[in-house]
């Protein structure tokens, strides 16, 4: 495995907080949406025993695999908890516990689903899940060292080009598991004609829009800001000019339209490739800003350490037309008290369980996605503050963001059609902390400094460094 856990940077303290946490959200997603009903013990002995084996439908395949990927994650940071830094005897008998506890769990959740009428229990399930947990430790065994390295990594980063790049495929792997939801996977000709009859594919540039306008805005921008952040951190990289990250975007892009024709639920449009080009745009630009201010140079006009809050006003106004559209509120107290008291008799993700595994990404990922670019500029405004300032500046831009999301849901409630969840206000802060956190991080970092030809010195640590030592070490030999 990996070096002791006792050297400077190790990340088991990491991985079992990772594992205890990723263990409550499995148990928890599991029986949401919570609603108890007591069973005699006999009775339910003898229902989990005649639990019936269902026949995979297209339907089902979906959430056959997510049961399968749900457990993987799940034994694989057990494996990093118990087994790093411990040899190969501690890895194996970490094994030999964890394959059958992930089967035990398992059945324990299945069977604990009979208590709740609206969780579907069968034995695809179990057979799903202990073979995800089964995967999950083989896939340690062949993966868990460098994966513990690539954690301690993280901690070795200091130039901004470095974390940018991190970022940046940490944030693509989100993306590529977004494209593919919800898992309903076809390789069959005869599936893939059936989605195309069925007008799942669309080769129309704008076709499949809303008649609305307001609503076939909304979907383009959302689909355009998904792109935005990759290109925006390939760019930041400082590696690569303007038109290869937005190629290298483009390229992504493409692949993963491609990747969707075999996903049957989802419709494979051309129009995601426009999106994707206005969002690649967008990122290019703002990462060559962001590129621009940071380097060495003159002094910026007294008047531009207003604009990052200028700019903050006008996306909190975008937040609130976004999410309150098509701003139907009602504000009589009989509606706002019932809907006060349902909100909050809600167990939390109650809201996302009525649907599909791809509708309840979707809304997380909008609600974490919108707010990044509010706490991206207030970070942007505090980094311009004299050092005396900052620390109240950061403090009331958290406070701004936690408002902001509250105003949000608070809107939502007042209106009929729209089903915020308890979570909302947290997803949406959490969304505006990463943001605020991430510019505060990079613009922390140090910079590459510049020869008298404009290329970056590499820096002890970075690929460019290691790469540089390698051709040294091939000239010496």
């Amino acid at each position: 495995m990996s070096q002791a856990m006792g050297t400077p940077g190790n990340p088991r303290n990491l991985l079992w907080l990772a594992a205890l946490v990723y263990t409550a959200f499995v148990v928890y997603g599991s029986l949401v949406p919570l609603e108890f009903r007591a069973v005699p013990w006999d009775e339910a002995v003898a229902q989990f025993r005649s639990i019936p084996f269902l026949r995979l439908g297209i339907g089902s395949r979906a959430d056959w695999m997510a049961n399968l990927l749900l457990f993987i994650p799940l034994t694989y940071l057990w494996m990093g908890a118990l087994a790093s830094g411990g040899g190969h005897l501690r890895g194996a008998l970490a094994s030999l516990v964890l394959i059958p506890v992930a089967i035990l769990l398992s059945l324990g959740i299945e069977f604990t689903q009979l208590f709740f009428p609206q969780r579907t229990v069968s034995q695809n399930d179990i057979l799903a899940e202990s073979l995800g947990g089964l995967i999950g430790v083989l896939a340690w065994w062949g993966t868990g060292s460098r994966f513990v390295d690539w954690l301690r990594s993280w901690q070795q980063t200091h130039a901004r080009a470095a974390l940018a790049e991190r970022l940046a495929w940490v944030y693509l792997a989100g993306v590529l598991v977004y494209n593919v939801l919800p898992l309903d996977l076809t390789i069959s000709l005869v599936e893939i004609f059936h989605k195309w009859r069925d007008g799942k594919v669309n080769l129309i540039p704008f076709g499949r829009l809303p008649d609305d306008a307001a609503y076939a805005l909304y979907e383009v921008a959302t689909d355009a800001l998904i792109w935005t952040p990759l290109a925006l951190l390939w760019r930041l990289d400082g590696t690569r000019s303007a038109w290869r990250v937005w190629g290298m975007t483009m390229a992504t892009a493409v692949g993963l339209e491609a990747m969707q024709l075999f996903v049957y639920s989802r419709i494979s449009d051309v129009t995601d490739l426009f999106t994707a080009a206005a969002g690649a745009t967008l990122g290019v630009w703002i990462g060559g800003r962001l590129t621009a201010r940071v380097s060495p140079g003159g002094q910026s006009p007294s008047w531009s350490l207003w604009l990052p809050l200028v700019l903050a006003a006008g996306w909190t106004a975008a937040l609130l037309f976004v999410f309150w559209f098509p701003f139907d509120f009602r504000t009589d107290g009989a509606f706002l008290r019932q809907r006060l008291h349902t909100f909050l008799g809600r167990v939390p993700f109650e809201a996302y369980y009525y649907g599909t595994e791809f509708r309840a990404a979707t809304e997380l990922l909008h609600k974490v996605l919108f707010f990044i670019p509010l706490g991206a500029l207030l970070a942007w405004f505090v980094s311009r503050l004299r050092w005396t300032w900052r620390g109240y500046a950061t403090f009331l831009s958290l406070a701004l963001i936690a408002f902001t999301a509250a105003i949000v849901v608070g809107g939502r409630l007042a209106q009929p059609e729209k089903n915020p969840d308890s979570m909302d206000i947290v997803l949406q802060g959490l969304g505006g902390i990463l943001g605020f956190v991430m510019i505060r991080v990079f613009l922390s970092r140090k910079t590459l400094p510049r020869r008298p030809g404009g290329a970056a010195v590499p820096q002890r640590g970075s690929r460019h460094a290691h790469a540089l030592r390698r051709s040294r070490a091939s000239k010496i030999s």
